[in-house]
């Protein structure tokens, strides 16, 4: 009897840790910042639109607890997936930091005219940045069950193409994910308000 109540709660608790993402905030704040990041990356040709994230953080949190708390409440998960939940997002900054400065790194050595650059990396440094931005979407997509990420990340994988060919900036890449993770993520916050509406 105790094994299936615990499997029961458990079953319970997933359900839940799946309705937090449903409502399309973190699809809409990514977005959001690969927009501006590209958007900077374009109008300066730097990459000082990369502390735009770190920004966006606390609207994010302020937004689920206008929009997301007051309809599925606030939830107290397990201690064994507390555990969990913070060893993977010390995992996804330290990843993130590694990612971020081994992109940028490798775009000003391919961008400074470095005659020690092997020809095929001057070709596909203006992606790297993208390319390299769709492995903690991949991450994300198989950590959390988010499997819409991969479909983001497919679209960073796309986008970096034309930025190669066409020795595009490399900001190019990120705006087509950025709508698209945006438009995304309004239509799940849009369906999740309707489904969970607030009851007095």
């Amino acid at each position: 009897m105790d094994t299936l109540g615990t499997s029961t709660l458990d079953e319970i608790e997933q359900q839940v840790y799946k309705t937090i993402w449903e409502d399309g905030l973190i699809d809409i704040f990514v977005g959001l910042g690969l927009f501006l990041l590209g958007i900077t990356w374009i109008g300066l040709d730097s990459v000082y639109g990369s502390f735009v994230a770190p920004v966006l953080v606390p609207f994010w949190v302020v937004a689920r607890k206008r929009v997301s708390e007051p309809r599925i409440g606030i939830v107290n998960f397990s201690a064994e997936r507390v555990t969990k939940e913070n060893r993977k997002l010390r995992g996804f900054f330290l990843f993130g930091v590694l990612t971020l400065v081994l992109g940028v790194g490798w775009y000003f050595l391919g961008g400074s005219g470095a005659t020690n650059a092997p020809a095929w990396a001057a070709n596909i440094v203006a992606g790297l940045p993208a390319l390299l931005l769709a492995i903690p979407a991949i991450i994300v997509a198989c950590a959390y069950g988010l499997s819409r990420f991969f479909g983001y990340a497919l679209v960073l994988l796309v986008s970096a193409i034309p930025v190669i060919t066409f020795d595009l900036r490399p900001g190019w890449a990120f705006l087509p994910v950025g709508i698209i993770a945006v438009a995304a993520g309004t239509v799940l916050l849009t369906r999740f308000v309707r489904n969970y509406p607030i009851t007095e």
